[in-house]
């Protein structure tokens, strides 16, 4: 055999055999970071978003080309389990590595909630920048009308995050944990509320643990704000609640206290069944036992209902879900109590003054009637804020009333998630809610995930209250000219609020408008006054200096103030006259001479005195325009006897207007005779009328 063949062949088969290895090692790293990354897609696609948030990290480590694609799903994971603030980084990455290789839905979803994460890291003008972005790109309807509101809102975001100081709101620490800890309400004399602090076992949407129900008792009655926070936290309810493996959470008590109806997810036992669908159940406490929980047959449907509310007299069950119904994502919905079967029934949606294409939850009525909620949709702060719909006068017709909602505003809210709000203390004078607030006030830039905690508010003095100053008023139009006047309807009004923050508004059919944004007294606004065919009115100062009321004087908690005022806008005589297009006739003043005189009639010094008092504004407002008054004849008698008399004509009228004050530099008087005819060819002395007249004219 030869030896130096033996040799090759040695070396050709260790080389066959190394290559074969490499191939397989690769195979086997390919299939690996393939698995990593299917097994992140199964995890995100059955809501396990905590898991698929480590996997997609893991995959991402070893592939960076996906940056795109799999930080957006990062992003997604963390938007989807209510953790929006720690999205941005990720919805930031990935438009950076460039949005190409992301579907149009996905770029879309990105357009609106990168906008979202930037305001509740309360990053206001890029979010604004973001909203009006996806305003003009984005192709989902029911989010352009959330942006557009988004946008309104952020214009106003100050008045908002303007901290009422006579409300006093601090954390609960005797009842919060590092965990999620949310949905106070008043049972007897203690509080009931969820958490996820047990951890008996570890739901996978946030890796944390399930919710379960908790009281709270203070050592002091719950209506005392003395030591309100300081207390005992125990299990509450006993085996019939607090599932393992389902979460149990936002209780809400009848009246006599016997009845609770809470909301529970499913634990996937049953075929089909998911920890994402969320139904309502009740019990009743009888000898001291709670029953076992049911579901409520006639109110649950296929989809997530939750947040339940029962009204002070027991007889309406308040509760959000987002089912076929829904205007967008959450909505509002009540169901009447049946007193003969003992049933909830009659499920109705609440109104579009109440529900958005957002998220509305967490009904409450307080004891004066007023309906606090928590939205994302009516525009606030960041994320969920709380407001209040409340009854007041009709500020078109005082001797009524009409509901109107507002935004309780800061301190109360933040730029995070708040909502459950309840009144514990006597004449609704304070209670607790639950906010998901960055503690650090944004004093670095770092964002940091935050849970739900529980906070104590109070209002310091019912003698002090809570006064909102609104601007309304009327705008008229007056022809000086005709000396006519009239409301107008859909004029273009500006409040000038500073800082580059105009709120716009149109007036309605009887010329009526309403900014319907807080003023702040010892404050002058501009506010600017535009409608077609007249003089604009800009920069017009409204003062609120001195206005302000007693406080200490009102009877109401909240009141609202209306300043009433009013705009006329003068006819532009030189926009409104004559023709249309390129034939365009200056407009006319009807000044009508005797035959053959160039003498002024009372009627004709009626009319130019109308016309000096518009001509007084227009000239003030255009200091450099300069005019020329002709008068003009019919075709009857010679060309040169024509020019002549309309010369002395409007020689007549331009000297009587001078007389009035116009100075003399202003306007020129010009005779055009018969050679600008309005109708040539005039057959009739009607038609020769119209050719007699007298034309103004703007030359510069």
């Amino acid at each position: 055999m030869n030896l130096k063949h033996q040799s090759q062949k040695g070396n050709s088969t260790k080389l066959f055999l190394a290559l074969g290895l490499l191939f397989a090692f690769f195979s086997l790293l390919f299939t690996s970071c393939s698995s990593v990354y299917q097994k992140a897609e199964s995890e995100f696609d059955r809501a396990a978003y905590n898991k698929a948030i480590t996997l997609y990290q893991s995959y991402l480590a070893k592939n960076p080309a996906k940056t795109a694609e799999v930080n957006y799903k990062i992003a997604e994971a963390y938007r989807r389990s209510n953790r929006l603030q720690m999205a941005l980084p990720y919805y930031t990455k990935t438009t950076e590595a460039g949005t190409d290789k992301l579907t149009a839905g996905d770029l879309d979803t990105l357009r609106y909630y990168i906008a979202k994460a930037l305001k509740v890291n309360k990053k206001y003008e890029e979010a604004k920048l973001q909203f009006e972005d996806y305003v003009k790109l984005g192709i989902n309807q029911k989010l352009k009308t959330l942006a557009q509101a988004e946008i309104e809102n952020l214009e106003n975001i100050n008045q908002i995050a303007e901290t009422n100081q006579y409300v006093t709101v601090v954390p609960c620490d005797g009842i919060n944990t590092e965990n999620s800890d949310f949905a106070p309400t008043k049972w007897m004399n203690k509080l009931v509320f969820s958490s996820d602090r047990r951890k008996e076992a570890t739901y996978e949407g946030t890796g944390q643990g399930f919710y379960d129900l908790y009281s709270f008792e203070t050592s002091t009655d719950m209506s005392d704000t003395t030591n309100a926070c300081v207390g005992t936290v125990k299990i509450w309810g006993g085996d019939v609640f607090n599932k393992a493996g389902t979460h149990d959470a936002s209780a809400t008590f009848s009246p006599d206290g016997q009845t609770v109806i809470f909301a529970r997810s499913g634990n996937g036992d049953k075929k089909g069944e998911s920890d994402k669908e969320v139904s309502l159940y009740i019990s009743s406490i009888n000898g001291g036992i709670w029953s076992d929980a049911k579901p409520l047959t006639y109110v649950n449907s296929s989809y997530w209902d939750g947040t339940p509310y029962i009204s002070k007299d027991g007889q309406t069950l308040y509760f959000s879900s987002n089912r076929a119904s829904s205007k967008g994502g959450l909505d509002i919905y009540k169901a009447s109590y049946n007193e003969r079967d003992k049933t909830w029934s009659n499920v109705q949606r609440l109104g579009d003054d109440i529900n958005t294409e957002g998220n509305e939850m967490f009904p409450y009525i307080d004891e004066k009637g007023r309906f606090f909620f928590a939205s994302d949709g009516h525009g606030g702060l960041g994320g969920l804020d709380i407001f209040v719909q409340e009854e007041m006068k009709n500020p078109e017709d005082t001797a009524t009333m009409i509901k109107k909602i507002r935004n309780v505003g800061a301190p109360v809210n933040s730029a995070g998630d708040d909502f459950g709000l309840t009144f514990t203390e006597k004449e609704d004078k304070g209670g607790y809610f639950t906010s998901k607030r960055d503690t650090k006030n944004g004093m670095d830039s770092t964002i940091t995930e935050t849970n739900d905690d529980i906070y104590r508010f109070h209002l310091d003095s019912l003698d002090i209250r809570e006064v909102r100053y609104v601007l309304r008023g009327t705008v008229e139009g007056v022809d000086k000219v005709e000396n006519t006047r009239s409301f107008l309807s859909g004029v273009e009004m500006d409040l000038n609020l500073g800082n580059n923050n105009i709120v716009k508004v149109s007036t309605d059919d009887k010329g009526k408008f309403l900014f319907d944004t807080s003023l702040v007294i010892g404050k002058v606004y501009d506010i600017d006054v535009n409608a077609a065919g007249y003089l604009p009115k800009n920069d017009n100062a409204f003062s609120t200096v001195g206005r302000g009321l007693d406080k200490s004087k009102l009877t109401q908690m909240f009141t609202t103030i209306y300043f009433d005022t009013a705009f006329v806008l003068t006819k532009d005589f030189f926009v409104t006259g004559g023709g249309e297009g390129k034939d365009m006739l200056p407009p006319e003043i009807e000044i009508l001479y005797e035959l053959d005189k160039d003498r002024l009639t009372p009627e004709a010094k009626e009319k130019l005195d109308n016309f000096v008092v518009f001509l007084k504004e227009y000239l003030a407002m255009y200091p450099d325009a300069k005019l020329t008054m002709g008068s003009h004849t019919d075709s009857r008698g010679s060309n040169g006897y024509n020019q002549r008399l309309s010369q002395r004509r409007a020689n007549s009228a331009v000297n009587y207007i001078i007389d009035k004050g116009i100075s003399k530099n202003k306007i020129k008087a010009v005779g055009y005779g018969e050679n600008r005819l309005k109708i040539p060819n005039a057959k009739n002395e009607e038609e020769h009328q119209l050719n007699r007249r007298t034309t103004v004219e703007v030359v510069k």
